[in-house]
């Protein structure tokens, strides 16, 4: 732990306050940047369990001047940016106070891009480094997640939803960086077990995807390490909270993993499920997409980073079979059992076969992800390599995924 704590205090991107009863620190934090905040909260379970009461109060004592925005939904949409946005303004606000999980954080870095270059439409700043291009930084934003998942409050992402074309589009900058991250693992004790179990399956796929990227790893040595460290914990800490959501010590360790890999992720780029995620963000969770999909690209990526497959599975207490594309798709499938989470796409309710099509048909466009993977898909055969890899996730199935 005190190597994890090392790297928390050492964290530069973002000032971080992490621990029980951090959040008393929230009026200090805003008081920073600004005397005044508007602070972005989802569909109101911050009201319902006394979190947002808290902090106003606290921002109260702190003569903080505010306002609450409320209504951001998951997987949040330009429409929802462009609300928070008009709100900023209107009511003069120069900081902003993002209250909940990923999507609360993800759309408040998006507005406040907005909200601070005052010109051009969102679409202008989906892609890489394209509000560097207009500001140094975007509006000034301390973030407390209420989930342990997206690590948002330390990543340079943001994704929004394009109601329209019902796909996610990405933006990524440093200039949109969280100034302060509060991580209190008292404010997940209200989580329900569903929002538990998809937030931490998450934060599993991004330590996961971001140890095996292996494009970004001279961007910063010590990334693996945290990677690992995050694993770790995640893998005893998450079925201890889904059964016990009141397990203090479980809180505690999920929140330092989902808060790893934020930083795993502020240098390494996810690779094939968060691609498919972006597809089907109107049937599933981001998190389900993710974790459902990575045992069979992990399949994929084996003959290039089989070594890293391997450590993963002894995180995982898989015996050495010598087949590390099988222990590994085993050993996450069993972690999955476990937890009671489906093991393959036809398992999903809402999700239809012809979604793969979609899946693929977007993934075309995407060559920035086709590269970044471990094990890179080429543009001219990503039809047939990821059509092969989503079909062996919807049967349950490894072997036409072995021969590729």
């Amino acid at each position: 732990m005190q190597d994890i704590k090392k790297v928390i205090e050492a964290w530069k991107p973002t000032r971080i306050h992490f621990g029980e009863g951090s959040i008393n620190q929230v009026g200090d934090a805003v008081r920073r940047y600004a005397d005044n905040a508007l602070v972005v909260i989802g569909g109101g379970s911050v009201k319902e369990n006394g979190v947002l009461a808290r902090i106003t109060e606290l921002l109260d004592r702190a003569s903080i001047r505010y306002q609450i925005c409320e209504g951001v939904e998951p997987n949040p949409s330009k429409e929802t940016v462009y609300r928070i946005t008009y709100h900023l303004l209107a009511g003069n606000f120069a900081c902003l106070l993002a209250v909940g999980g990923g999507s609360v954080i993800d759309a408040s870095k998006a507005a406040g891009i907005l909200a601070k270059v005052k010109q051009g439409e969102l679409d202008d700043y989906f892609g890489v480094g394209m509000v560097s291009k207009k500001t140094e930084r975007a509006m000034d934003l301390v973030a407390v997640p209420t989930t342990s998942g997206s690590g948002s409050e330390v990543t340079r992402f943001s994704v929004i939803t394009d109601p329209v074309l019902g796909v996610k589009k990405l933006m990524i900058d440093a200039a949109i960086v969280p100034n302060e991250a509060i991580v209190d693992p008292e404010l997940t004790y209200s989580c329900s077990k569903q929002v538990t179990l998809v937030s931490g399956l998450d934060a599993m796929t991004h330590l996961v995807e971001g140890y095996l990227n292996t494009v970004d790893d001279a961007a910063d040595p010590e990334t693996n390490d945290r990677a690992l460290a995050g694993l770790s914990l995640l893998f005893e800490a998450l079925p201890r909270i889904v059964r016990d959501p009141q397990d203090k010590t479980g809180r505690r360790n999920m929140a330092l993993a989902s808060l790893l890999g934020g930083t795993v992720l502020f240098y390494k780029q996810a690779g094939g499920p968060h691609l498919n995620s972006f597809s089907w963000c109107n049937v599933m969770d981001h998190g389900e997409a993710c974790a459902v999909m990575l045992p069979y690209y992990g399949a994929y990526y084996a003959p290039v980073v089989g070594d890293r497959l391997k450590k993963v599975s002894q995180l995982l207490g898989v015996s050495d079979s010598g087949d590390v594309a099988r222990d590994f798709a085993q050993g996450l499938l069993d972690f999955y059992r476990g937890l009671g989470f489906p093991l393959t796409l036809k398992e999903f309710e809402n999700f239809s076969k012809e979604l793969i099509g979609k899946a693929v048909s977007d993934a075309a466009q995407n060559k920035m992800k086709l590269e970044a993977m471990p094990r890179p898909v080429p543009l001219e055969k990503s039809e047939s390599v990821l059509r092969t890899i989503i079909e062996g996730a919807w049967e349950g199935n490894l072997e036409k995924i072995l021969k590729l």
